[in-house]
């Protein structure tokens, strides 16, 4: 009977010690294949990370450096029009205020004169502009407000004018000088032993400007004389 308890008690004790061998082995290889992934798992995120920072980074960067590359063209281009517009607008400044502004003695009114020529009285309502070295190669200034004389009647004395210095020869249109600024307009020329007589009439906000120009074929006065015509403004 003892022999059989023994026995029993053995067989007991070595199936308790496989039971324990067997369960740690099974905890050990169910172990084992959790930690892999872990680390599998940790390696890909901070990869993954990393690359979406540098894209991120990279793609920020770009973007910085195609908007100041547009914002400083943009700049660029807007001053270099602003530079161009505004030397235009001062070069023109510049033209229309060339010479001296001197106001008639005899007359209402006001105009800019160039280095070279020179304005005086020639009699009542009439004045002499003048070349300083050439006292014959002038231009008669006449001026007149509307309630004066109207425009047709300032023309048609021009006209008059001009056929007294040249008698067979008609009057031909002057191609030299614009008239788009003025009101209305009208510019004739003759030939005449001398070289040329000019006859301009026009009509601006205030006043109705009557020009005679006497030049000689060695001056050639006909250009400045209507620029400096043209500047004639009235004096309150």
């Amino acid at each position: 009977m003892k022999k059989n308890l023994f026995l029993f008690s053995s067989a007991l004790m070595i199936a308790m010690l496989l039971a324990a061998c067997g369960t740690a082995a099974t905890v050990e290889e169910d172990t084992e294949p959790v930690e892999a992934p872990a680390e599998d798992t940790n390696a890909s995120d901070d990869e993954s990370v990393e690359e979406s920072t540098e894209d991120t980074t990279t793609s920020d960067d770009e973007s910085v450096e195609e908007s100041t590359e547009d914002t400083t063209a943009s700049d660029d281009e807007s001053v270099e029009e602003s530079t161009e517009d505004t030397t235009t607008s001062d070069d023109e400044s510049v033209e229309e205020a060339a010479g001296t502004l001197i106001q008639s003695d005899e007359q209402n009114y006001e105009l800019h004169v160039l280095d070279g020529y020179e304005l005086t009285a020639e009699e009542p309502n009439k004045d002499s502009l003048y070349v300083s070295d050439n006292s014959a190669v002038f231009m008669r200034i006449e001026t007149f407000s509307s309630e004066d004389i109207d425009f047709a009647s300032a023309t048609e004395s021009m006209k008059q004018t001009l056929k007294a210095v040249n008698p067979d020869t008609e009057a031909v249109e002057a191609s030299n000088f614009d008239g788009a600024n003025f009101k209305q307009s009208a510019a004739f020329e003759v030939p005449s032993t001398e070289g040329s007589v000019t006859g301009i009439v026009y009509e601006n906000d205030k006043l109705i400007v009557r020009l005679t120009i006497f030049d000689d074929n060695t001056v050639n006065a006909t250009e400045d004389f209507i620029s400096m015509g043209k500047t004639i403004q009235s004096v309150e």
